[in-house]
């Protein structure tokens, strides 16, 4: 043992010696080179052939005999710039390469299948599909290996790898690839955690107060139990988690499914070890009297707390960006395993490009509003049938509203709704984004007919700009989610484009005018691209840090005049409180109280209900007013149905909850500690 302790500090000294850094520098760089260097160099040549065939694609017809269309329906080949690709497979299949009216669907992914006999078997394939992805990696890469022989942490990685190695191979052994996943990623993960601590420890190291106490945070959150058991769940149950994905499942609903469950994972555990680290680190100090020490340095109040809310948010950085790494890494790996061959596999990959890891916008149908006249006899007419109503002299002003409410809503599920043998026409606006992008389309739907049994199929059929050529068929199954991808030259030149639904099924004799076609406002929408996966997920991840942010700066308010139990049952109440805030709002459309001149005063059970329904309806109503946005930033969401989010809602969301909640936080915390008489606190209560 004595032995290897030598050994041990002998190979420490020359870690950190400068000729030894500057060697391993020389080393780490020349690896690099070479390995990334011919990766982005194939990865640049494919991309050009890429942005060649996609060029040449575009725009080709097969019903107007273009060249390269009528190739790739006969042959299955594409000749560009004097080299051919494609092949006998592309040929087999035509009405999956073709759109309705001719035109080449998912130019993209066909390039990319196309090009995939040139693939080098030794680079992954997610790699040379993205050039943009490719150079991010190689550049984290070599930074990674650059901190870790600067920061005097070769030997510990050194050692680190050796341990993981021998898991990952005992892994490779038993025949489990995803099991060498893991035990890879648990070891790196920890490693990188490691690291990175150190790095912002070095960081923090400045003659400046506000950084002194986050130094000491940061400390804390690495020695103490509270935070270091969520951080070890993070490290360790992260890599676990793709062993649950169901393999005979879609690729897309894989991909899916491990973004929800790792992200979703992530920001709880990190939201819950926030919330323990922020009420310990204030509430104990002021239970031991240690606080005084630190403001008799003298440390302002202010400082104080702002340096706590900085280590704080500082370890949930670090936590938050390896967590990133490693979930966006997974995603990649993922996004290369088809479950089906042949073209239902090529169609299995484009729906993960085109539907999952991509950033898209939404556009809804716009339905017809009810004239003031329509609005005005509808709410009559209810009040003339209603016998309760119609006997009042004046009707209150917060009954007809509800009736106004009610009627708007059942005009539009008129709208939303297509009798059997029926066709109703929706038109889509604001397209012409779309059209200059030629970006192609997403319609999602998901309809409800008769008894929504989803052992049962339905026929349906949708017309393209009233013309039956460019139509298609689909069979549906009620309650579940269907897409149909539309090629953009299908939207008209003012930016509209107009789909009609024809509801094909024909009821039994004896249930004749049933099986109507329905849907609900959010379930049948237009899709298209915008932008990259990359830059959506990136964002997730900054309004996911910005949120904690906050639950960090409430977590220290708490603390601030509550003792540590009673501030983490009071952050974790508010916590808990915004999340539903969204849940809440919807509630709260459907749970009204008897209006005023409705009570019958004299009637003791109605007035208790009354006051009881009043006042839950305030309280909600006050817990949507003060929290509804922190449940309205759902990120996790967005990328898991590859829906956009702009960098408009990422800053409005860092302004109001990452610098307006948590400044009234700050500020709450620091008004009750410049009036607290810390010096003859007794530690109780």
């Amino acid at each position: 043992m004595n032995g290897l302790r030598a050994l041990y500090r002998r190979l420490d000294a020359l870690q950190r010696r400068r000729s030894f850094k500057l060697a391993a520098t020389a080393l780490a760089l020349l690896v690099c080179g070479l390995t990334w260097g011919r990766l982005i160099l194939t990865t640049v040549d494919l991309d050009g052939q890429r942005r060649a065939l996609v060029t040449a694609m575009t725009g080709q017809n097969l019903n107007d005999e273009d060249e390269h269309a009528v190739s790739l329906a006969k042959t299955g080949l594409v000749t560009v710039n004097g080299r051919t690709y494609g092949g006998e497979r592309f040929a087999a299949r035509p009405d999956l390469l073709f759109a309705a009216d001719g035109s080449i669907d998912a130019v993209d992914g066909l390039a990319n299948a196309m090009l995939r006999d040139q693939y080098p078997g030794w680079a992954p394939r997610w790699l040379l599909e993205q050039p943009g992805t490719t150079w991010m990696l190689a550049l984290v890469t070599t930074g990674w290996l650059l901190l870790i022989i600067w920061m005097n942490a070769t030997l510990p990685f050194t050692l680190t790898l050796a341990a993981t190695a021998a898991f990952v191979g005992a892994a490779a052994l038993a025949g489990s690839r995803r099991w060498m996943w893991a035990f890879g990623g648990m070891g790196l993960l920890t490693f990188t955690f490691l690291l990175l601590i150190r790095v912002m420890l070095l960081l923090l190291e400045r003659p400046n107060q506000t950084l002194a106490i986050a130094h000491t945070v940061i400390k804390e959150a690495s020695r103490t139990k509270i935070a270091l058991v969520f951080i070890i769940l993070i490290l360790v149950l992260l890599p676990l988690l793709p062993l649950g994905l169901d393999p005979e499942s879609p690729l897309r609903y894989q991909i899916q499914t491990f973004i929800s469950r790792s992200l979703g994972f992530t920001f709880y555990l990190a939201a819950c070890m926030t919330l323990f680290l922020s009420c310990a680190t204030v509430a104990f100090e002021i239970r031991d009297r240690q606080i005084w020490q630190l403001l008799t340095k003298p440390v302002s109040r202010f400082n104080y707390l702002l340096g706590k809310w900085l280590g704080v948010i500082t370890v949930n950085m670090v936590i938050m960006l390896i967590a990133a790494v490693s979930i966006f890494t997974y995603i990649q790996f993922l996004r290369e395993q088809p479950v089906a061959s042949g073209m239902q596999g090529f169609q299995d990959a484009q729906q993960v490009q085109d539907v999952v890891l991509t950033a898209r916008v939404g556009r809804q149908p716009a339905y017809e509003r009810p004239t003031i006249e329509q609005l005005r006899g509808g709410v009559e007419a209810t009040i003339d049938r209603t016998p309760e109503l119609s006997i009042l002299d004046e009707v209150p002003l917060s009954v007809r509203r509800k009736l106004e409410q009610d009627f708007m809503e059942s005009w539009f599920v008129g709208q939303r709704s297509v009798p059997p043998g029926a066709m109703r026409e929706y038109i889509f606006r604001d397209l012409g984004a779309a059209k200059e992008l030629q970006s192609s389309l997403t319609l999602r739907y998901r309809f409800h007919i008769m008894r929504d049994d989803e052992h049962e199929t339905f026929p349906a059929v949708f017309v393209f700009n009233n013309n039956p050529d460019l139509s298609v068929r689909r069979t549906y199954v009620p309650t579940v989610s269907h897409v149909v991808s539309i090629p953009s030259e299908f939207i008209r030149d003012d930016g509209t484009l107009s789909i009609t639904v024809v509801n094909l099924f024909e009821p039994p004799s004896q249930r004749r005018g049933a099986g109507a076609l329905n849907f609900e406002a959010d379930d049948f929408e237009l899709l298209y691209k915008v932008g990259s996966f990359e830059g959506n997920f990136a964002r997730a991840i900054v309004v996911d840090w910005i949120k904690l942010a906050f639950l960090a700066m409430l977590g220290i308010c708490c603390a601030t005049f509550l003792s540590f139990p009673v501030a983490c049952l009071t952050s974790f109440t508010i916590f808990v409180a915004g999340t539903i805030g969204p849940f809440l709002a919807t509630s709260l459309d459907q749970y009204y109280p008897p209006s005023l001149e409705a009570v019958d005063w004299g009637n003791v059970g109605m007035v208790i209900q009354w006051a009881f329904k009043s006042t839950i309806r305030g309280i909600a109503q006050a817990i949507v007013f003060l929290l509804d946005s922190f449940g309205k930033y759902r990120p996790t969401q967005s990328l898991v149905e590859g829906r956009l989010i702009p960098w408009g809602a990422v800053i409005g969301g860092g302004l109001k909850v990452g610098v307006i909640w948590s400044g009234l936080s700050l500020i709450v915390g620091y008004l009750v500690l410049r009036h607290r008489q810390l010096a003859i606190y007794s530690g109780h209560g």
